[in-house]
């Protein structure tokens, strides 16, 4: 076995972290999934039920929202995309 020069990790050992943004990308997809399938439930399955007209609009509008919302922040922090 070989020591690492001066306490460096190997490039296969570092831990990979993800970026805010990516944390709230897959709470975005997560929730999205989970409001497709509560209407499909509660609806069952009918799309004639009045509410499976939100099936799509609702998660539309709160993308919408997020990506204005990140845009402000981003401007704020005066950081890049990640």
């Amino acid at each position: 076995m070989t020591a690492d020069p001066a306490g460096q990790k190997q490039p296969e050992a570092q831990e990979k972290k993800l970026s805010n943004g990516h944390y709230f990308k897959i709470m975005g997809y997560l929730l999205t999934a989970c409001w497709v399938g509560y209407i499909v439930v509660i609806t069952n399955g009918n799309t004639s039920d009045p509410m499976f007209d939100y099936i799509f609009s609702v998660p539309l509008v709160c993308w919408i929202i997020g990506m204005v919302i990140a845009h402000f922040v981003r401007k704020k922090n005066k950081t890049d995309r990640p």
